[in-house]
C-alpha cells in the first residue's frame, strides 16, 4: 500500500526579490521578464512518486508586502520548510531576513528547516564592484548557520538545487532520496563581501560557513570585520 504524505513549503522575502519567478521556474520551467506582484498567496503543487511513498509538496508563494503584518501569521502556520529569499543586488533585502524568520518562528511551535536563497545571480555577475552583505544582521540564530544557495530564475541556475535542499530536509526521514542531491552549477565568478564581527563565537561559525559556500559556487567570497575595517564598511554602506 502506497503511503501518502503532504508537506508545506513557504517562500518568504521582500517585494521584488523574485520569489514568484523562482517557483514558476521550478514548477513550469518558464521565466517571465515583467514583474508580477503577488497579492496574498499563490499556491503550487509538486508531487514526488516512489514505489511505496508519494509526497505532495504544497508550495506557498507569499506576497512580500512592505508591511509584513499585512500578510498575517496564519499563512505561515504548518510550514514544514521555508526558503528565505533575498536579492543579491539589493543588500537591504538581506538585512530584512531576520524579520521574516521571526514571523516564521512565531507562526510555528516547532523549528522549521530553512534555506537562504540569493536570487538574480545573473544580475549580480554583471556588477564590476563586489556585492556587500552585513552578516551581523543575522545574529546568533539558525540563519547564520543555514544552507545558502545563489540562484537565477532567468538562466535557470540552481533553482532545482535550492528546492531540493529544503525538500531533502523535510522528507529525508520518510525515504532515501539519492536523486534529489543538489547539483550546484558553477558559472563565472562574482565577488561578494560579507561583513561580520569576527570576535563573536557565532560569527566565526558564520565565517567558516561562508567560506564553504564560496568554494561550492566558485565565487570570490571575502569576510571583513566591519568594526576593524570601518572605512571599507562605510564604502559599501555598512555601519561599523
Amino acid at each position: 500500500m502506497v503511503k501518502m504524505y503532504q508537506r508545506k513549503i513557504v517562500l518568504l522575502g521582500d517585494p521584488g526579490v523574485g520569489k514568484t519567478s523562482l517557483v514558476r521556474r521550478y514548477i513550469f520551467d518558464t521565466f517571465q521578464k515583467d514583474y508580477m506582484t503577488t497579492l496574498g498567496v499563490n499556491f503550487y503543487v509538486r508531487t514526488f512518486e516512489y514505489p511505496d511513498v508519494h509526497v505532495k509538496l504544497l508550495i506557498w508563494d507569499i506576497a512580500g508586502q512592505k508591511n509584513r503584518r499585512q500578510i498575517g501569521l496564519r499563512y505561515l502556520q504548518g510550514a514544514s520548510g521555508a526558503l528565505l529569499t533575498y536579492d543579491l543586488t539589493n543588500p537591504k533585502t538581506f538585512a530584512n531576513l531576520p524579520g521574516w524568520y521571526e514571523d516564521l518562528c512565531k507562526a510555528n511551535k516547532d523549528s522549521v528547516p530553512i534555506v537562504l536563497v540569493g536570487t538574480k545571480l545573473d544580475l549580480a555577475q554583471r556588477h564590476n564592484t563586489p556585492l556587500a552583505f552585513d552578516m551581523r544582521f543575522l545574529g546568533d540564530t539558525p540563519l547564520s548557520k543555514a544552507n545558502v544557495i545563489f540562484t537565477s530564475a532567468k538562466t535557470d541556475t540552481n533553482v532545482d538545487a535550492a528546492f531540493n535542499l529544503i525538500v531533502q530536509e523535510i522528507i529525508s526521514g520518510l525515504l532515501p532520496l539519492p536523486d534529489l542531491s543538489p547539483r550546484i552549477h558553477k558559472e563565472k565568478s562574482a565577488k561578494i563581501l560579507f561583513f561580520v564581527k569576527k570576535d563573536d563565537a557565532w560569527s566565526q561559525v558564520a565565517v567558516n560557513h561562508i567560506e564553504k559556500v564560496g568554494k561550492k559556487f566558485a565565487l570570490e567570497v571575502e569576510t571583513i570585520d566591519a568594526e576593524k575595517d570601518p572605512t571599507i564598511a562605510k564604502a559599501y554602506g555598512v555601519t561599523a
